[in-house]
């Protein structure tokens, strides 16, 4: 897909980031409570599930913020979705290290304010392209060749 964005985009690229965000936010509470119990059962196998459910609902939410935001539409098997969140995640991390590394050194809400405004768009961003990736083209009905004597 080759998406060319302009300025125009800026007002999808923020419902997408501040999408992002807030259903992050309760996907990272739940994830939270959820992982205390499966390592409580499961141990080091509880964890690995953890994360798994963590990439795959990742991949579902940005999906879901996709199709809702751009009209775009992504590969529904549990395979691509575990990959798409796992692909989101560490470009997030990635985004993220300059956010996390100003924080640190000037802890001030008013500075994770002004961050968290800047960041909207930037991570609308990443979630668009990331879905791009696992993006699926619909094709409309090509006719089959027949083959005439």
């Amino acid at each position: 897909m080759e998406l060319d964005l302009d300025t125009s985009d800026i007002w999808s690229l923020c419902k997408h980031g501040i999408g992002l965000s807030i259903l992050m936010l309760f996907l990272i509470i739940g994830w939270a409570v959820l992982l205390m119990i499966l390592v409580a059962i499961g141990s080091i196998l509880g964890l690995l599930i953890g994360l798994a459910l963590l990439a795959l609902a990742l991949g579902f939410i940005n999906s879901f913020l996709a199709e809702a935001v751009w009209d775009m539409d992504t590969d529904s098997a549990l395979i691509p979705k575990f990959f798409h969140g796992v692909l989101l995640f560490v470009i997030l991390l990635l985004v993220n290290l300059p956010w996390i590394a100003i924080t640190y050194y000037l802890p001030h809400w008013s500075i994770t304010m002004v961050l968290f405004i800047i960041y909207v768009p930037i991570h609308g961003y990443v979630g668009v392209r990331v879905a791009g990736v696992f993006e699926t083209v619909q094709y409309e009905e090509e006719e089959t060749p027949s083959w005439v004597d």
